[in-house]
């Protein structure tokens, strides 16, 4: 039996239909990479790419069945996919979007429901006036293939994931009446609430009064020193004793707010260590990036990087051979957008790549097999995250600055649509430009302050 609007697949996975006019090859491209985007951030997103290869019998009663089969349906908004909509198209052509616009039209007629189903997504601010009129009351969403945090809040639509929820509704606190006798209650340590105060503007120095007083406390003072000193750490990345804090305090006879506090953030420091070392994390992405240098495999250590480092390093190139001969004769901005493409035509492209191969071969020469992961997870931002390599014995170790000068390789990541992706080999953002150049990126974002002997100036992105 067909499911009403509104009431989604049995799970947590939504059912999406994508429609979408075919408007190039590059607006097509655009929509399969939103749709893989999609399929590998938890959403079973689904488009006609995904059964060319063995048609339907009948692909007007197909689109029908997706249509009504899915939970949301996202309509890629452009000019071209507008006129179709609006049954403006020529006779013959963009029958397509002219079937689902009809579907679509009627089924938004006919509702019953108060929830949109149908959501529309552009590529581009510029596209916005393109959406229909029939859903352009509703909310709407701006997905740019170069960043993926943009996805983010269609991603929290389809997951029925909010941002903000309301707080639980608790028991009301017991209030002391002016007239009422005092009632004895435990307060805060004046040292621990002075060092929490001093951590607002250092905290590394509120640290050190928290641990010189633990010896002096007992119960849940002991306990509430132990929790703020797992939130000071934690705030500046150093997670490893944050969890070892949070977990002294939960052994330390702590009081309801305190339990709940510790317990919460034990979940988010495990949560994120998982995520940083997981398959395909920013983790085990930089060490693919580097066994691919190693292996002498150019082209799978190039797709590894953002298209925007690829640029980068590119103009670096060109930059530096700007007076050969052979580079020239060709229009720089052409040649740099040419030679940082995933795969390059150009006649010059050979001679790049090598030369970039052997700078990233000289850079990280001395990674081998006893390196591994050194830090903490280090988000800056939404979608960014510093992952240091370093002589471990292939172990993963959980380090900080306070332990030391580390010999370390940093790589600077970067999540685009779901995969993270090398951004750069320093704590700096890197600029396009003539010649390019980077924006350091501050300590206290990156808590990342050691002295290294790998980095960019090897790799070519200074």
């Amino acid at each position: 039996m067909p499911r009403k609007q509104g009431e989604m697949h049995t799970g947590s996975t939504p059912r999406i239909f994508v429609s979408y006019s075919h408007d190039s090859s590059e607006h097509r491209e655009r929509v399969l990479n939103l749709v893989q985007a999609l399929r590998r951030n938890g959403v079973d997103a689904w488009a006609d790419f995904f059964v060319e290869t063995d048609p339907p019998a009948n692909w007007p009663i197909w689109m029908h069945t997706q249509v009504e089969e899915a939970d949301f349906v996202l309509v890629v908004a452009t000019e071209t996919y507008a006129r179709r909509f609006n049954q403006k198209e020529a006779p013959g052509i963009g029958a397509g979007v002219r079937w689902e616009g009809t579907l679509i039209t009627a089924d938004i007629y006919y509702s019953t429901t108060e929830k949109m189903k149908y959501i529309p997504v552009v590529f581009s601010p510029d596209d916005a006036p393109h959406i229909p009129k029939l859903l352009s009351l509703t909310n709407r969403y701006v997905v740019s293939p170069d960043d993926d945090s943009s996805l983010i809040p269609l991603l929290r639509h389809l997951l029925q994931s909010p941002e903000f929820v309301p707080a639980q509704i608790g028991e009301a606190p017991p209030l002391l009446r002016r007239e009422s006798d005092p009632v004895a209650h435990s307060t805060m340590d004046p040292r621990i609430s002075a060092a929490i105060l001093l951590g607002d503007s250092n905290p590394l120095a509120a640290i050190n009064d928290i641990t010189a007083t633990l010896d002096s406390l007992r119960g849940t003072q002991r306990a509430a020193a132990y929790c703020a000193l797992g939130e000071l750490n934690q705030r500046l990345g150093h997670w490893a004793p944050a969890l070892t804090a949070y977990q002294r305090a939960l052994e330390s006879n702590p009081d309801k707010q305190t339990t709940e506090i510790a317990g919460r953030n034990i979940r988010l420091a495990l949560d994120a260590m998982d995520a940083h070392f997981r398959d395909g994390g920013p983790v085990d992405t930089a060490n693919k990036f580097v066994k691919a240098v190693q292996k002498k495999k150019m082209t799978r250590a190039w797709e590894l990087l953002t298209p925007k480092l690829r640029l980068v390093l590119t103009q670096a190139w060109i930059w530096a051979n700007r007076d050969h001969p052979n580079v020239m004769p060709y229009e720089r901005d052409e040649l740099a957008s040419s030679l940082a493409g995933v795969k390059s035509n150009h006649p010059l492209a050979k001679d790049f790549m090598a030369t970039q191969l052997g700078e990233f071969q000289n850079a990280f020469s001395a990674i081998d097999e006893t390196w591994g992961a050194a830090s903490n997870p280090r988000p800056i931002g939404i979608d960014y995250e510093l992952v240091l390599l370093s002589p471990t014995g292939g172990d993963v170790i959980i380090w900080d600055e306070r332990t030391g000068p580390l010999r370390t390789a940093p790589f600077l990541m970067k999540q685009l649509m779901g995969q993270w992706r090398v951004e750069g080999f320093s704590p700096a953002y890197p600029i396009p430009g003539w010649p390019p150049s980077s924006e350091e990126i501050p300590a206290e974002v990156t808590n990342y302050t050691a002295v290294t002997d790998l980095g960019s100036n090897e790799a070519g992105n200074e």
